[in-house]
């Protein structure tokens, strides 16, 4: 009995609880929330505004097989410096640099004024330990198994910008609005001389994939857009640069000022190094009538001893405008800068920088607009956060600074190098169905500083960096790759190193040209895109406003590819490549001991693809790519072989 009355009170109990538990049910939304425990379905706290996961998923599968890959004497033996146990055949699974498999982008916002995120990046060949970006070489023995790809050591050192929780938030105040970007990595800029990363101007292929090209709505909009538009869909990194620290902007102030001031550290200064450093600037702008002025200032101080005594850096500040007048657009920026350093580097004080562009309004119906870019950037200004390149202060081009070529380089149209001035014109045209974007350039040395010389490939460039992997190279070729030690990797790209015959270094001046044809043509069911892209440059001594076709260049070098592309329809794209690059220098420059002669070497690369659309948002991407170089003076520099890519990609 005793225990029956046990279950019946048992039972009531669970009665009255069912009916508080209903009861409560019917209460206000409030009470509801306050009291919610334990009940379903349940409802979203208030305490979190939104949360929120996306990424991407990037499978990319590379096999190569070598045919010729770095002779040593008159037969085919493999060149052991390229260490490679398996020189003739290769299967490499991932990217070849930090570009991981799967990438999350996790955010939230507790407010409607601030919100927070972060980046997991997963399943790299990286170990994360503080070490410059792009490691040594290492012997295959010590890589990775692909039966335990954790052991042994990773083919790359460090993950730089690959973490970071970032912070944002928002308020509005009496005199303004302001936004805090705080933590983690933020992709910001500010100015081209002070902060921010060189676009070009969208001469380039299309045949290779970068890794961060998006999933588009279908896989032939990729080249659509690039004849129509005259460039590609790029993600919220594309221009800007990677900054860690403490970032606070400001907008709707007092007088129509906007400001922006950052304080942490950059990619190529500090990111999570233990050396002590500091990068620091800020900007003020002022609106105007169809654009604005302002002032810029970015600045670096790395200490590069224990005890915080000597310091590397440099100081920048700029002045701004961007405006219209009579229907031409004007950007303007002028300031001065310097190189802090030992006593015993090349260029001390402070020097100039300016760079100004001018755009006609359409000419001739619309068909026809012309840029002019006026640049000079004094050997004391170093800035490599900027769009100009460093080639003056060995210093600031160290293996911790990316690696950036330290001599005189032959670069693309429109693109800067501090100790140098010169002029660009830009030009695009639309006739009909073709659209032709053309450029021409020439820039001269203000200091004679360096004896060495270097240049890059546009036909296989991106194979050439597969080949060697994170090859380290510098001023003195020794530290490079390749059978002659030559090579250096920068990220997704390589640079050959050239010395000249006098070694008191002497002015240089460069000269180049750039032609890319766009063609859509009204037959195949308007389903054809054929892209042409010529590109015509070379570096003498004296000053010339084209590029120099004989031996009087120290070195001359000539490419041109070809691209087709047809799309059966919108999930299904044909790909079709054909590259010939020709690169001569003349008797100045280093010549090989045993043909006593200068450099005179031959590319080609031709290869067919596919892109198909899976399903929304998933894709797979195949490119089969025939290679070969050969110098015909330097006989142990060649190589030829074929590459096949597979790359699957999934957005969410």
């Amino acid at each position: 009995m005793h225990k029956q009355m046990k279950i019946i009170g048992f039972l009531g109990y669970l009665a009255i609880f069912g009916f508080s538990g209903y009861a409560q049910t019917n209460q206000s939304e409030s009470s509801y929330k306050t009291n919610d425990i334990g009940l379903f379905p349940k409802s979203e706290s208030p305490k979190l505004y939104t949360f929120k996961i996306s990424g991407e998923y990037r499978f990319l599968g590379t096999y190569t097989h070598y045919k010729t890959l770095g002779i040593t004497s008159e037969n085919t033996e493999i060149d052991p410096g390229n260490y490679r146990a398996n020189p003739t055949n290769n299967i490499f699974i991932g990217d070849d640099s930090q570009m991981p498999n799967l990438t999350l982008r996790i955010s939230g916002r507790p407010s409607k004024k601030t919100s927070w995120g972060f980046d997991v990046y997963t399943y790299q060949f990286m170990e994360g330990d503080i070490k410059p970006q792009y490691g040594l070489k290492l012997k295959e023995i010590n890589r990775p198994s692909i039966y335990d790809p954790i052991s042994g050591e990773r083919l790359a050192s460090s993950l730089i910008v690959h973490l970071g929780i970032n912070l944002y938030g928002s308020f509005d105040t009496n005199i303004g609005s302001f936004a805090l970007q705080a933590g983690g990595i933020h992709w910001t800029s500010m100015s081209d001389l002070t902060l921010a990363s060189y676009k070009g101007y969208n001469r380039f292929s299309l045949f290779e994939r970068a890794p961060w090209d998006p999933i588009e709505s279908s896989v032939e909009k990729r080249y659509f857009d690039f004849y129509k538009r005259g460039n590609i869909s790029q993600d919220a990194r594309w221009g800007e640069k990677p900054f860690t620290g403490l970032i606070v902007s400001g907008s709707n102030l007092p007088g129509g000022l906007t400001m922006k001031a950052l304080v942490g550290k950059t990619d190529l200064y500090g990111g999570i190094s233990k050396i002590p450093n500091i990068a620091y600037g800020g900007q003020i702008r002022k609106s105007t009538v169809g654009g604005f002025v302002g002032i810029n200032t970015f600045n670096n101080h790395t200490y590069t001893d224990s005890l915080n005594q000597d310091a590397i850096g440099f100081n920048i500040v700029t002045l701004e405008s961007h405006f219209s007048l009579a229907k031409f657009a004007a950007k303007m920026e002028m300031g001065v800068g310097r190189y802090i350093g030992p006593d015993s580097a090349p260029a001390k004080g402070w020097g100039e920088a300016l760079h100004t562009k001018i755009k006609t309004p359409k000419l001739f119906d619309g068909k026809v607009s012309i840029e002019t870019h006026l640049f000079r950037i004094a050997p004391e200004v170093i800035n490599n956060n900027s769009i100009f390149m460093n080639s003056s202060i060995k210093d600031g081009t160290s293996t911790e600074d990316l690696n950036l070529p330290f001599a005189s380089s032959m670069v693309s149209v429109g693109a800067m190098s501090n100790n140098r001035q010169g002029v660009n014109l830009n030009a695009e045209v639309e006739l009909d169905e073709l659209k032709l974007s053309l450029g021409i350039g020439s820039s001269t040395e203000l200091e004679a500083i360096s004896e060495i010389i270097t240049y890059g490939h546009s036909v296989n460039g991106l194979t050439r960096s597969r080949i060697w992997r994170w090859a380290m190279g510098g001023e003195e070729p020794i530290t490079a790759d390749g059978p002659y030690e030559r090579y250096s990797v920068a990220y997704r790209n390589v640079y050959e190193t050239v010395k000249l015959q006098d070694t008191i270094p002497v002015k240089k001046s460069f000269s180049g040209f750039e032609l890319q044809a766009k063609y859509h043509p009204k037959f195949f069911g308007q389903k054809l895109y054929l892209f042409a892209l010529c590109k015509y440059s070379s570096v003498q001594k004296d000053w010339t406003p084209l590029p120099v076709f004989t031996e009087k260049a120290y070195v001359r070098q000539y490419s041109n590819e070809l691209e087709a592309y047809y799309a059966f329809n919108s999930k299904l794209v044909l790909n079709g490549y054909l590259g010939i690059e020709r690169t001569i220098a003349n008797y100045d420059t280093e010549i090989d001991l045993k043909t006593k002669r200068p450099r005179n070497q031959f590319g080609n690369g031709y290869g067919l693809g596919i892109d198909y659309t899976i399903a929304k948002n998933t894709a797979v991407f195949l490119r089969h790519r025939w290679f070969s170089f050969e110098d015909k003076n330097f006989v142990r520099d060649q190589f030829k072989g074929t590459e096949t890519i597979l790359e699957l990609k999934i957005t969410f």
